[in-house]
């Protein structure tokens, strides 16, 4: 039997193609996926049409980072019930060790190794052999880190991360999304970090919850839900923020609809236009304040700020404090927290 993968492995397709420049849905037919199917992200289908189609989509668009900016706007919800688990427990190590016990609920391609030396903790990522093609395997790396960051609230972070293929000629996509060294020919695919690194707490484990949610699990598939224009939306905030983009037209048209159209299915499911696009940036500005040592500067650009000042009177108005002070806060809280120790 062929290799398969969730169509989940898709979301974003559809915004990131159009943010490129490319026709998604013509791209869709000839690799013979039908578009209605992407509602229905628990739906499998065979690797090799997925794999070739974000090959295709990179090449055709010159964008070499096609794979990781489907991982930009990508959540650590859209992995279905296997996120409800993940998000209780313990320490990055369980979550890790959880996603390799349930790595078949993600794909057939994908295998995970893990080496610990005592100080040196290497996470691998391995596709099946013909589909290590460079698209799926950024944005399979890429999930990976924002599984262990999600699960840590932030607090976990890889020391360098690592990559087979040649560095694209602009990386400044995957510059923006690690904030940390990305090493390119590398000796293999996957996230390096220090051995203590993976017992960073979780701060909302709960043994029960998770117990739960691993009952839920097998009861799954589970009829999925339609997205939601806000998903969607949400995703093409998040391409377009950082060019200063994330205007009710452009967004509107990165979806392919008018703006009075993406007005009314918003407020449908109970937002407007300017309150998704807050907790879009709300979201994205606490991600990068609490991940990454960036400079605020470079932040504010970031949210679509064409001045520091600006950013911060919006992140004041928004968190009653300033960035600095909650980032200082965060690595407070961080450093304050129990670390358990349980190992499997």
């Amino acid at each position: 039997m062929l290799p398969q993968m969730r169509l989940v492995t898709l979301t974003s397709f559809l915004e990131v193609a159009h943010f490129v420049g490319l026709d998604p849905f013509q791209l869709l037919k000839e690799a013979g996926i039908s578009p209605g199917l992407l509602g229905d992200p628990e739906t499998r289908w065979a690797a090799g049409p997925i794999v070739d189609l974000l090959e295709n989509s990179a090449s055709r668009s010159g964008c070499e980072s096609f794979g990781i900016l489907m991982a930009e706007c990508r959540s650590f919800a859209s992995l279905g019930p296997l996120s409800l688990l993940l998000e209780r427990l313990p320490t990055s190590r369980d979550v890790l060790q959880a996603v390799i016990g349930h790595r078949r609920m993600l794909n057939d391609l994908l295998s995970f190794s893990y080496e610990d030396d005592g100080q040196v903790a290497i996470v691998g990522l391995d596709l099946a052999s013909g589909y290590a093609k460079p698209q799926i395997v950024d944005l399979s790396v890429a999930m990976t880190f924002t599984v262990l960051s999600a699960a840590s609230g932030g607090m976990w972070r890889p020391a360098s991360v690592h990559f087979r293929h040649r560095a694209p000629a602009d990386p400044r996509a995957f510059q923006r999304f690690y904030s940390v060294p990305v090493e390119f020919e590398s000796e293999f695919d996957g996230l390096a970090c220090s051995s203590a690194a993976m017992n960073t707490p979780n701060p909302l484990a709960d043994d029960v919850m998770a117990r739960h949610a691993e009952r839920l699990l097998q009861m799954v598939p589970q009829a999925a839900e339609k997205e939601q224009t806000s998903d969607k939306a949400r995703r093409a905030i998040t391409l377009l923020l950082p060019s200063g983009r994330a205007t009710l037209n452009d967004v509107s048209a990165n979806l392919g609809v008018t703006p009075r159209v993406l007005q009314r299915r918003l407020e449908r499911e109970g937002f407007s236009f300017a309150s998704l696009l807050n907790k879009t940036r709300r979201d994205m500005a606490k991600r990068y304040l609490s991940q990454s040592d960036r400079p605020i500067t470079s932040i504010a650009d970031l949210m679509g700020y064409s001045s520091l000042s600006a950013f911060g009177r919006w992140f004041v108005a928004d968190f009653g404090i300033p960035p600095q002070s909650w980032r200082s806060a965060q690595s407070h809280l961080a450093k304050s927290q129990p670390v358990s120790y349980r190992l499997n």
